[in-house]
């Protein structure tokens, strides 16, 4: 009787040793996974709906097991102003270049205790986001201060560290969530307003990249103050499970300063890539054009195409452009090779001059 008892029992404790094993390995996993998260958010009212996503990203973030440190820059009453008071060193008593007291301030251990400690945050981090309103299509002016300060030439850029030599070298990665006055339609590119690209092209490159940060796509909150209680709640939600698996977001990928010598012309080439169809669009074709679409994005954030631009479907004849960066001819007809409907299309490549060449051109005609 006993004997069967442990027969009995066996079964049920291996499969809590099995249980118990599994719960260890995510366990171990998250902690692999784990980033050190720097949020600086940049709204003066608790209330605002820019704050409740600054709020759901620290929640989330850390509910999901990432170290998360934030500057809440009004409610810190952080100055964005620089000046001598960035330093507790002066090279030049007589005259202020900002970047010349910041090399000596980081060759000295010169900073100031309470910029040091925003320095130190910027360094540790594996992430970093930037959430805020926009305002002005840019950051809003604390937050720009807040850059201004704890990106110092010496210590975080410069004397070769830029781009994929910077302080994030490639592997740091850094992220925008904000909320705008206008919705969506108007920021498309063929709206009145800039596309969101070309707004955030500043912090995508100018800070991120060129401290080597990678990217990631923006979280967006379009025009908040415009819709209901409902959307606004759909938006926090999207925002939790985008940011319960961020550590696996793709960036995107911007160009290294090692394709550009001497800070000079890019080494890769532009070729136009014209598309029309082989035939008439059938149901096989009709069928592919969500993985068609899809390629073109991904080819896209790896930064070989730089620019769609695809015929009215009713238009005859049918045509679609793509501007590929590339070196040369038979890299973009392997990248052609990858898209879906390549089969059912024929596809005519153009090498593009460079600003210089059409210079010249200019100069001889």
């Amino acid at each position: 009787m006993i004997a069967v008892q442990c027969s009995e029992r066996k079964p049920h404790l291996e499969l809590l040793r099995l249980e118990r094993y599994i719960q260890q390995s995510i366990a171990r996993n998250r902690e692999a996974l784990a980033m050190k998260v720097l949020i600086v958010h940049a709204h003066h009212e608790p209330k605002s709906f820019s704050s409740a996503l600054f709020n759901q990203a620290i929640s989330t973030l850390r509910e999901t097991g990432h170290q998360v440190v934030i500057s809440d820059l009004y409610a810190e009453q952080f100055d964005p102003v620089s000046d001598r008071r960035n330093f507790a060193t002066i090279k030049d008593p007589d005259y202020l270049k900002q970047q010349v007291e910041e090399q000596y301030a980081s060759e000295n251990n010169g900073f100031a205790p309470e910029l040091d400690a925003e320095i130190a945050k910027l360094e540790d981090c594996d992430l970093l986001i930037f959430s805020f309103p926009l305002w002005w299509f840019g950051m809003p002016a604390i937050m720009k201060g807040w850059v201004d300060k704890a990106f110092p030439m010496g210590r975080v850029y410069g004397m070769g560290k830029l781009y994929e030599n910077g302080l994030g070298g490639g592997r740091k990665k850094g992220m925008v969530i904000i909320t705008t006055g206008g919705l969506a339609d108007g920021y498309t590119g063929y709206g009145v307003n800039p596309s969101l690209d070309a707004v955030l092209l500043p912090i995508h490159h100018g800070v991120f990249w060129f401290n080597g940060f990678l990217p990631l796509d923006p979280f967006v909150a379009w025009g908040p103050a415009r819709v209901g209680e409902e959307v606004r709640a759909d938006y926090l939600a999207m925002l939790d499970r985008r940011l319960r698996s961020i550590e696996s977001d793709e960036p995107i990928r911007l160009a290294p300063l090692s394709e550009f010598p001497d800070f000079g012309e890019d080494t890769k080439r532009r070729f136009m890539v014209t598309a029309s169809h082989k035939a008439p669009p059938d149901d096989a074709y009709r069928a592919l054009i969500r993985k068609e679409v899809e390629r073109t994005e991904e080819l896209k954030r790896q930064g070989i195409i730089k620019e769609v631009h695809i015929g009215a479907p009713d238009s005859d004849p049918w045509r679609a452009y793509l501007i590929f960066r590339e070196s040369n001819e038979w890299a973009v007809r392997d990248h052609l090779k990858t898209l879906p409907l390549y089969d059912f299309l024929d596809f005519e490549i153009v090498e593009l001059a460079t600003a210089p060449e059409r210079m010249r051109s200019l100069q001889t005609t």
